[in-house]
């Protein structure tokens, strides 16, 4: 995006929807519940850079206007898909659209309670991708919209309050390990952005106050009125595995043409100035649609998910070297894909 006007999203993917219902989501003490979020405004990422050159406001980098009056998705929640450091993955059924989309299969990334700004911050970079042509649905899956509601504004079927999140019941919670000869609280920074710890501020530019004006800049979880986060995306295949692949180790040739497709998703998607910044094999997933590349004129086997800690370089010709920094970095991080521990598939 070179400091051009606010674009229009290539799809109708991320301007559809303005409510989402999930059954099997949560339920009171007594009966199930049917819980609908509302769409929310996602939260812009400050500019990385590595030389502070001062660029005209660029509008492209708000988060996009909330649709109104738009269209229902009505959900059901199936089977498990994976749980993460900030979320838990979801395949869902689609019981009504009031849209009528041709969709694909959907599944959902339900956040942990402490990470809904985290969340926020995801649905921004889909966001921005979906402003580029050939990008969303091409390289990373097809974005259906950011949810949240609080918890307590949700009900049963009989108007009583909901106390379980049916997901959250047996999430593994990572609390901060204090030093053993420390007396002092620990601060619990897990949470944390990229951005967010004060000695990483040099690091990142906000002068046009995307980050700094987000009502999610300041917000944080409180256990006593959590919010439910919900962001829909395209469900896709297994992630990538390969037990041949070692540190100092030769790949099969196979191995190497897929690897060779995931270098091209990585070139892609930083030459957006996106930097993904936690490459390794849980986060690339086998695609289910072909769809061709605008750039490679093939349609790539794998797609590239979780942007939770990415960042963003705005790469325009009045700093090249921004471009050589990000696609610096990303290759910086290629070796936590390729070396990375081997997961399997699920």
């Amino acid at each position: 995006m070179n400091g051009s006007p606010h674009k229009e999203i290539c799809s109708t993917d991320l301007s559809t929807y303005t409510s989402l219902t999930i059954h099997g989501l949560g339920s009171s003490d007594e009966n199930p519940a049917e819980i609908t979020l509302f769409r929310s405004q996602s939260f812009p990422a400050p500019r990385s850079f590595e030389d502070r050159v001062a660029l005209p406001r660029d509008e492209s980098w708000a988060p996009l206007s909330l649709p109104k009056n738009g269209a229902h998705l009505e959900l059901e929640l199936t089977d498990s898909i994976s749980e993460g450091r900030i979320g838990l993955a979801y395949s869902v059924r689609v019981i009504n659209d009031s849209a009528h989309l041709d969709l694909p299969d959907l599944c959902i990334k339900l956040v942990k309670p402490k990470f809904g700004r985290t969340l926020a911050r995801e649905a921004w970079f889909y966001e921005q991708l979906a402003r580029e042509q050939g990008y969303e649905g091409v390289v990373t899956p097809r974005c259906f919209g950011f949810f949240t509601v609080p918890l307590k504004e949700c009900m049963d079927v009989e108007g009583r309050p909901v106390s379980h999140i049916n997901p959250w019941e047996n999430i593994t919670i990572h609390l901060p390990e204090p030093h053993p000869e420390c007396t002092e609280q620990i601060e619990d920074t897990q949470w944390w952005l990229p951005d967010d710890p004060p000695s990483h501020q040099k690091y990142y530019e906000d002068s046009d106050g995307w980050k700094s004006g987000s009502p999610w800049n300041k917000w944080r979880s409180s256990p006593s009125d959590p919010l439910i986060c919900v962001l829909v995306l395209e469900k896709l295949g297994k992630f990538y595995f390969c037990e041949n692949i070692r540190p100092g180790g030769k790949q099969e040739d196979h191995e190497e043409v897929e690897l060779n497709d995931m270098r091209d998703l990585v070139r892609d998607v930083t030459s957006t100035g996106i930097v993904h910044g936690d490459l390794r094999f849980h986060n690339v997933v086998r695609a289910t649609r072909d769809v061709v590349c605008p750039r490679h004129e093939r349609a790539h086997r794998w797609r590239l998910i979780d942007f939770d800690t990415a960042m963003r370089i705005r790469v325009t010709p009045e700093n090249p070297g921004d471009f050589r920094y990000a696609m610096n970095l990303s290759m910086d991080d290629w070796p936590g894909l390729l070396l990375g521990v081997v997961i399997g598939s699920l």
